[in-house]
């Protein structure tokens, strides 16, 4: 299964990526300036699969679309704050991947419905309504609509502005758009 899972993140990725298989690592990640995806062994259970799969098709959304240069940039030189500019650019590239290859959206929908089931993204997550903005906006684009995620009428220009990002100069404007409107939710009330 590691063999299988090495060529269909090649074959995404359109590149010859270096592809690792870690025991220790607990999710996957791309570094996108060595050009390394790493992803998780796990003893795969049968609901697994599509987890692994959405991770890959994932990681490989940033071997296409996140260039290591402008990332670098817009958090040294323009001061974007990483975690905002991982939502929406997360948000941007997984549109791209399921654009790009259709028959992977199947693998994302069940993969993050069994993350969510395992707690993956926290207690909280069942009850969206105590979370932040930046949780809610993740949770809406990593599970999608059916999951009903709760936004009030003066956040929906956020979801819509998340949605709306093509390239990576609007991940950089959005996020400087919610790192200016939300910096508590970012670093506690005063």
């Amino acid at each position: 299964m590691i063999e299988a899972k090495t060529q269909l993140a090649k074959l995404l990725a359109t590149e010859d990526i270096t592809v690792r298989h870690s025991v220790t690592a607990t999710t996957a990640s791309f570094d996108v300036k060595a050009r390394i995806l790493t992803l998780p062994i796990w003893t795969v259970a049968e609901d697994m699969k599509d987890v692994l799969d959405m991770m890959t098709g994932h990681e490989v959304g940033h071997a296409l679309w996140t260039e290591m240069f402008e990332w670098q940039k817009a958090i040294d030189e323009e001061k974007i704050h990483k975690q905002i500019l991982n939502i929406v650019e997360d948000a941007r590239i997984e549109k791209k991947i399921k654009r790009k290859y259709p028959g992977i959206v199947k693998s994302f929908i069940k993969g993050y419905g069994t993350l969510l089931d395992k707690g993956f993204f926290g207690e909280d997550a069942n009850n969206p309504t105590q979370l932040s903005l930046l949780d809610r906006i993740n949770l809406h684009f990593k599970l999608g609509h059916t999951a009903a995620i709760p936004f009030n009428a003066s956040e929906e220009w956020a979801v819509e502005a998340v949605a709306a990002a093509e390239t990576f100069d609007d991940v950089k404007r959005v996020s400087k758009m919610l790192q200016i409107d939300h910096t508590e939710t970012l670093y506690g009330k005063d």
